[in-house]
């Protein structure tokens, strides 16, 4: 494994503790699958990490918040986000620039990044660059689209809802990583939005890198929003009626 090195454009720390157990986590009570991935993120022997989670269980919130941590004790020089405009097909539907046409897809980002007590305003690199010159942008959101030939160097790399990415566009992502990187890819293998769910790069490539040294595969089963997520995301499509053969109610209007 390559050797980390230390960034020096954020505040001191001190050194990096050897785990996080006891660690008070943005005053998140954990539950046992995420206090695995937690240490599974942490463990500097872990260049990669996929993340298999059914919906609620707070994969992103977990994935961001380590990541914070691992900048702040210099260990990385910032977060790189990345999201998949799946559901749009292209963001040139979208109005707006092009940092507007992605801003729709950065919404999980944001609501973690405030339960992990970061401040969106100061510590997002964006493109007037004023953060970065201050120092204090260093996170980076962006979407798969226009990425090819890019570098990802020295960064925490998370990628949401990798389910929602082709084969070709996981490829063009984890391809950009260079070794220095930690490597987050959370997805679900139950919910995916793409048209042809059999274009999805998340389960080949966690199992392509599953048996691989420095790379761990955690699960996350427990649904944290309550019943009626849990309920909806346990059904799954086509299980009710055969493909070809889904019932419609017909509704007629009353007389009255």
């Amino acid at each position: 494994m390559a050797t980390k090195k230390k960034s020096t454009n954020f505040e001191d720390y001190g050194p990096a503790p050897e785990t996080l157990h006891g660690h008070p986590f943005y005053g998140l009570d954990l539950d046992p699958e995420q206090k695995v991935l937690v240490d599974a993120i942490w463990n500097p022997d872990n260049d990669i990490i996929f993340v298999n989670a059914a919906a609620g269980t707070g994969k992103t919130t977990i994935a961001m918040g380590v990541a914070h941590l691992l900048v702040k004790y210099r260990l990385y020089d910032g977060i790189l986000c990345v999201a998949s405009p799946c559901e749009e097909s292209r963001q040139g539907y979208l109005p707006g620039d092009i940092s507007q046409k992605s801003e729709v897809y950065f919404e999980p980002f944001y609501q973690a990044m405030q339960r992990c007590d970061m401040n969106p305003f100061t510590d997002i690199d964006d493109e007037s660059l004023v953060n970065a010159k201050n120092g204090t942008g260093f996170v980076k959101l962006i979407t798969h689209t226009y990425t090819r030939g890019s570098n990802f160097d020295h960064r925490v790399v998370i990628i949401d809802e990798m389910q929602n990415f082709t084969f070709r566009d996981a490829k063009k992502i984890l391809t950009r990583c260079a070794d220095n990187c930690k490597v987050i890819c959370l997805g679900h293998d139950g919910q995916c939005d793409l048209p042809d769910e059999s274009l999805s790069g998340f389960v080949p490539y966690l199992n392509h890198f599953r048996n691989k040294e420095h790379c761990q595969v955690c699960n996350l089963t427990i649904n944290h929003r309550g019943w009626i997520s849990s309920h909806a995301d346990a059904l799954i499509e086509g299980a009710l009626y055969p493909p070809g053969q889904l019932k419609f109610v017909s509704l007629q209007p009353h007389t009255i």
